[in-house]
């Protein structure tokens, strides 16, 4: 729980287990995620059979993206799901939460949360109509996933920026000396992941994946990143690399 980063040979900080604040109630808050969450995937009735390269889950993205041919970053189009995701976004339990992964990644990598503000404050000046998820967050987009049991295959998400970090946070009612634990295999770490705690990793390059929870516990996650395309986009003067 308490903060702890991960160096290299040259003592360059690479990962964080940014833990959680001392707030006693903070962990409590996170529970109250977590219960809306659960609620919410409930109620989008999801396909038993929602399996992806992550994993076998389901998962909903919120906030802006760009790639898979597109000419600007855009804001995504949730469908039918969009109430679901609109009432969790609103959530004061899940904006605490993801205030936090914000403002840790400020404290443990100033300069990449300053390039982030950089490139959204002119993203969001050049296209006044895009809308952040959180106000106070510096990630333009998140992930919710559902299910109850969710943990991770053996996998990188390459669409995000290489060098910045993602932010993670395990939600749920579960052992995390029994499971849930987050594989990071570069490193060879194998790392306890209680309720409530963030970790911050270049997901796009380090392979990471979890074990599954214990049998009968409840854990989901939630996820907040910076797709690559928008940074490349941005900072090629609103165009597109062929532009």
């Amino acid at each position: 729980r308490d903060p702890r980063p991960i160096v290299d040979a040259k003592d360059r900080i690479i990962a964080v287990m940014a833990g959680q604040p001392s707030d006693p109630t903070y962990g409590p808050s996170c529970m109250e995620a977590f219960d809306e969450i659960m609620l919410e995937g409930e109620a989008a009735k999801f396909r038993k059979s929602s399996t992806h390269h992550r994993g076998r889950f389901p998962a909903v993205n919120v906030g802006i993206s760009y790639g898979k041919g597109q000419r600007v970053p855009s804001r995504l189009q949730n469908g039918v799901l969009a109430a679901i995701v609109n009432c969790l976004v609103g959530s004061k339990a899940v904006i605490r939460m993801a205030t936090y992964a914000s403002a840790s990644y400020n404290l443990w990598a100033p300069r990449l949360h300053h390039h982030y503000e950089e490139h959204l404050r002119a993203l969001y000046a050049e296209l006044p109509h895009l809308q952040s998820n959180f106000p106070r967050s510096v990630f333009p987009c998140a992930a919710f996933n559902f299910g109850g049991s969710v943990w991770t295959f053996k996998h990188r998400d390459i669409l995000n920026c290489p060098y910045g970090w993602c932010a993670i946070t395990a939600l749920g009612r579960f052992d995390h000396r029994r499971g849930g634990h987050i594989i990071l295999w570069e490193l060879k770490l194998f790392i306890q992941f209680p309720h409530a705690a963030t970790i911050f990793i270049p997901s796009a390059t380090i392979t990471h994946s979890n074990i599954p929870p214990a049998e009968g516990d409840s854990r989901i996650s939630f996820t907040q990143f910076f797709a690559g395309g928008i940074l490349r986009w941005v900072g090629n003067g609103f165009r597109t690399e062929k532009e």
